[in-house]
């Protein structure tokens, strides 16, 4: 599948948003995202066009006790390359309880090329087409877990955030069921009303930045969040 496009940034951008957990959950799950945030906290994401045709995106999560890092660098080439990650969690001490790093050019997993870690795609498909065309990729969550996701953007509107009344486009991302259970393509449609969907809004016009975000932050059946341009 073809890579994704990185964004036309010529220098940094800092992006700050409200985080409050979704109203109106599509899953049970066990990690409850009101009880992670708390109310309402911030997220700063931070995108930088680095030397070399390189990108960095960083992201910043306030909890309610604690806060999430996470910083992914690519490779801009013909389209997007990820070449690392690193993420931790720290608690409200400011004491580091999860540290990971990932590099992706090194080990022998067979991993696809187009591939991106999850929670930075709402931040990665803004630079996309918003053509209407149903477009693909992979998402990674762990090296154990690699989905097939679909994106398609739709119906331009106005959207009322903290930042004000932006005009927008809608872009759709679901996963594909087929990765888990091979089903028929009437089964495939019947089940399309109960998939569940990441949606975002992107600014209509150039650098299209994110700016209201809907969904599990992560794989289906992570904590649900709300994400708006403050």
């Amino acid at each position: 599948m073809p890579l994704l496009q990185p964004p036309k940034l010529r220098k940094a951008e800092t992006a700050e948003y409200e985080i409050r957990a979704r109203k109106d959950r599509s899953f049970k799950t066990v990690l409850d995202a009101a009880k992670i945030l708390d109310g309402c906290g911030r997220s700063i994401v931070t995108t930088t066009p680095m030397s070399g045709s390189r990108l960095e995106v960083s992201l910043e999560h306030e909890l309610a006790r604690g806060v999430i890092r996470e910083t992914c660098r690519f490779a801009c080439g013909e389209g997007l390359t990820t070449l690392e990650l690193d993420r931790s969690l720290h608690d409200g001490g400011a004491v580091p309880c999860r540290e990971e790093r990932v590099d992706f050019t090194r080990g022998h997993l067979g991993l696809p090329d187009d591939l991106y870690p999850e929670v930075m795609l709402p931040f990665l498909l803004r630079a996309q087409p918003f053509d209407g065309e149903r477009r693909a990729a992979h998402a990674w969550v762990v090296d154990r877990f690699v989905a097939r996701i679909y994106f398609q953007s739709g119906k331009r509107r106005t959207t009322r955030v903290p930042a004000g009344t932006i005009d927008t486009v809608e872009v759709l991302m679901f996963p594909d069921l087929n990765d888990w259970i091979p089903l028929s393509g009437l089964v495939t449609r019947l089940a399309w009303p109960f998939l569940p969907k990441y949606r975002m809004w992107y600014e209509a016009a150039p650098p299209h930045r994110l700016v209201r975000f809907e969904g599990p932050y992560g794989p289906p059946g992570a904590p649900e969040i709300v994400l708006e341009l403050t």
